[in-house]
């Protein structure tokens, strides 16, 4: 397991409110995760908000 540090990046609507934030995965990243199959095809994943931890997870998503 790997860890980097990451920004968020503020998204605003258009009455200039920040309506989400973005991060970026790298292409590497996705691949070596899994999330981006052989083909080049992005895979189903999945966001869990754990907020008592403090922690975002992205996943691929389970059946």
């Amino acid at each position: 397991m790997k860890t980097k540090p990451i920004k968020l990046s503020p998204k605003k609507d258009g009455y200039g409110n920040i309506s989400s934030y973005t991060i970026n995965i790298g292409a590497t990243e996705a691949r070596e995760c899994g999330f981006v199959d052989s083909n080049g095809n992005i895979l189903p994943i999945e966001k869990i908000i754990d907020a008592d931890n403090n922690q975002i997870i992205i996943r691929l998503k389970e059946d």
